[in-house]
């Protein structure tokens, strides 16, 4: 399992979307990150993570990962 930490901005950016299907897709998407499913992802960088979620005008995600020991 991961924690997914939304940040105000993270969070103001999805409220103001207008599409409601969009919203709702992007919000099951990280519900799945959280469960472990990260789906279609790859590293971009140094503990940087894309996540693509393939609808629309592909929305992309970035997230940062680090490893608990």
């Amino acid at each position: 399992m991961y924690s997914i930490i939304e940040t105000e901005q993270f969070i103001q950016w999805l409220g103001s979307l207008k599409d409601r299907t969009t919203r709702a897709r992007l919000q099951l998407r990280l519900r799945k990150a959280s469960l472990g499913n990260l789906g279609d992802h790859k590293p971009v960088g140094d503990n940087v993570w894309e996540m693509r979620e393939v609808f629309g005008p592909g929305w992309r995600g970035i997230t940062s990962c680090t490893e608990l020991q």
